[in-house]
């Protein structure tokens, strides 16, 4: 399905609007290796490629491929997480390094043959006009989100790094049978996430000085349904949702999230939680 990429920067001209395929299973990388739908479209994008046509890997939520205004869902297989490896690597990266990391019961041989076999489905589908490859090392020449992200954040943009976090790194791609990689993928997603909370955080605070509760209260509740344990989201909760005039929602938020806390840790919420629920006259009904 073709879907607008929103406040991503990359430009929507120059470039034929495409029609999106389906969304593929597993099988599409062999289908594609062996010159079907994926190879024919590469070559029809590798023509229209121009100044303003940039490959493009979307690492933050559901992962998915885009070059110009074509949009592409990719599956959740392991080649696609050697993508998006080598699109948060930001450069070259040796074919050894790949080879093992990425096949670590194989010997040489057999690891290096599973990655020619892996960049050669990554050629032949639609994401191979963005592959780089040499004798000895390979890379993405595109961009990810994850750069745009990393940048604001380094600017201390809050406002544009919540608007920018679309979702938990590669969400629904797993791998549990190559462990190094699945630890570098539960990194980078404890990572991101924490960075995207911080300035959520920090967002919602400013949104609140400024009067804006709305606004407050549809970041709290994200926040809160990534962590119901997150205290520092549930106070910002409460908080706005009371500014708002709306103490029904603040007292139903914090008799659910104790009712949470008590059966699933078997504590209260935080001190300065339950002081706030004090100041703000909430009454949890418990039982």
């Amino acid at each position: 399905m073709t879907w607008q990429s929103g406040h991503d920067g990359v430009p929507h001209r120059g470039i034929e609007r495409v029609r999106a395929p389906r969304r593929r299973s597993a099988a599409f990388g062999k289908h594609a290796a062996r010159g079907g739908v994926g190879g024919t479209r590469v070559e029809r994008l590798r023509r229209r490629r121009g100044p303003s046509s940039v490959a493009r890997l979307y690492l933050l939520g559901p992962v998915r491929f885009g070059f110009g205004e074509y949009r592409l869902d990719l599956p959740s297989v392991r080649w696609v997480a050697l993508l998006a490896y080598l699109g948060r690597s930001g450069g070259w990266v040796r074919r050894d390094v790949l080879a093992t990391l990425f096949w670590p019961d194989h010997d040489d041989h057999g690891a290096s043959l599973n990655l020619r076999q892996t960049l050669q489905t990554i050629v032949r589908s639609p994401t191979g006009v963005g592959l780089e490859r040499e004798p000895t090392r390979v890379r993405w020449t595109g961009t990810c989100d994850t750069d745009v992200f990393d940048a604001l954040v380094a600017e201390q943009r809050w406002d544009a790094v919540v608007q920018t976090y679309a979702g938990a790194f590669l969400d629904g791609l797993d791998v549990p049978d190559v462990p190094n990689v699945q630890e570098w993928i539960d990194a980078e997603r404890a990572g991101l996430h924490a960075r995207w909370r911080t300035a959520a955080l920090l967002e919602g605070r400013n949104a609140l000085a400024e009067g804006r509760c709305l606004d407050v209260l549809t970041l709290a509740e994200r926040l809160c349904q990534t962590d119901p344990f997150d205290d520092e989201a549930l106070r910002l909760l409460l908080e706005a949702s009371v500014r708002c005039g709306d103490r029904t929602r603040a007292e139903r938020a914090f008799t659910s999230a104790r009712r949470a806390f008590e059966r699933e840790l078997g504590v209260e919420p935080e001190p300065e939680t339950m002081a706030l629920a004090r100041a703000l006259r909430l009454s949890s009904r418990r039982g």
